[in-house]
């Protein structure tokens, strides 16, 4: 069973990017940016810029001269421990210089995994299981849910995004059930 580490996955997490709203301008010739998201599991808590390296990154497509860009990209991330976030961090394309941050937030896992844990088959489609809301520490820009529905664990997501001036991104997660793995 292939991992992202020595431990065994326990899930995979579709990670629907849906679209950027407000994202910061970096390019000032023509007043835009060409945005694309990188989604990193389990980087957060390592603090050395060497091993993040060593931490499979998946990127979107670049969506050019575009501060409202929309995606509806689907990256698929192998989880090995729900308590390890997903490092979420939007760049700005540059052709002649290093890629510009136009932001960074970081995914909670748990939500989703919990829900993930239940035992759902006889809920009713679009039962809202739990409600997270934007406090505390979290990225959270708005309320997000996490629902059964067509038989899938799914999460809604806005992320405000931090280190920039403006900036949010909406997401979709799914839980996908790995065959064998009892959660």
């Amino acid at each position: 069973m292939a991992s992202a580490s020595k431990e065994g996955v326990i899930g995979k997490l579709n990670v629907r990017v849906v679209r950027g709203n407000n994202l910061a301008i970096c390019d000032p010739l023509t007043h835009t940016s060409d945005p694309y998201v990188v989604l990193q599991y389990g980087a957060q808590g390592l603090m050395d810029p060497r091993f993040q390296s060593l931490m499979p990154k998946l990127k979107t497509s670049v969506q050019k001269k575009n501060a409202n860009p929309v995606w509806n990209e689907v990256l698929q991330l192998s989880v090995t421990n729900p308590t390890k976030s997903v490092h979420l961090e939007v760049f700005d394309e540059d052709k002649f210089t290093a890629d510009d941050s136009m932001g960074v937030a970081y995914i909670n896992l748990t939500d989703i995994y919990d829900a993930a844990k239940l035992d759902l088959k006889h809920v009713s489609n679009e039962t809202r299981i739990k409600t997270i809301y934007p406090v505390g520490v979290n990225y959270l820009g708005d309320e997000s849910h996490v629902t059964w529905n067509d038989s899938k664990v799914v999460q809604d997501l806005t992320l405000k995004l931090t280190n920039v001036e403006s900036g949010r991104i909406v997401l979709q997660l799914e839980w996908v059930y790995v065959p064998g793995v009892k959660l």
